[in-house]
């Protein structure tokens, strides 16, 4: 049934934004009574948290799906397009995992879920003290963040899809190329 209700939240989320997700709404779309829901949700917070979960989990697979089979040299580039193509596919599921409406904090699993989500790209940092690869995942994950929400928000000026497609690939190559001239320390 938890299963369900996510799934519910999910197409609610696609179909309307978070505004259309809250618990009888998920009840009513997977067809049981409206205090259902209430057995696997507290509130309405943790079914955006499970939802935003969900979201983080297909977001590490994607970004794992696409580092697989890829050399080393281009895997983050190749990685990078993929945390960007997720966000431009499911920009509700998106935001609503980086809304301040949803705490990490106060949901674990949710955290877990978005760590390893950013552990796939803590992996791509090529450097070897932890300090350093920090700094890289923090570096890498602002890049690829930042452009995803510039381009969901059409804050970036772009004839059709392939000149999108043109300028990720520049921004993270260059980004990739300046990586690679820092110390490894």
């Amino acid at each position: 049934m938890r299963r369900a209700l996510v799934e519910a939240g999910l197409r609610l989320l696609t179909e309307g934004g978070a505004d259309s997700l809250g618990l009888r709404e998920v009840a009513r779309a997977v067809g049981v009574s409206a205090s259902a829901p209430y057995r696997h949700f507290e509130n309405r917070q943790a079914l955006l948290a499970a939802v935003a979960r969900e979201g983080f989990l297909r977001l590490a697979a994607a970004l794992d799906a696409a580092g697989r089979d890829v050399p080393d040299a281009q895997r983050l580039e190749t990685m990078g397009a993929a945390y960007l193509s997720f966000a431009r596919e499911n920009p509700q599921l998106f935001r609503l995992m980086f809304s301040p409406e949803v705490s990490k904090d106060a949901n674990p699993e949710l955290m877990l879920a978005a760590s390893t989500a950013y552990g796939s790209l803590a992996a791509l940092a090529g450097v070897e003290s932890p300090e350093a690869k920090r700094e890289a995942t923090v570096a890498t994950w602002a890049l690829v963040h930042g452009l995803s929400v510039l381009l969901l928000d059409d804050q970036v000026r772009l004839n059709d899809e392939a000149d999108r497609d043109r300028l990720v690939v520049r921004i993270l190559s260059r980004f990739v190329a300046g990586l690679r001239t820092l110390p490894n320390g």
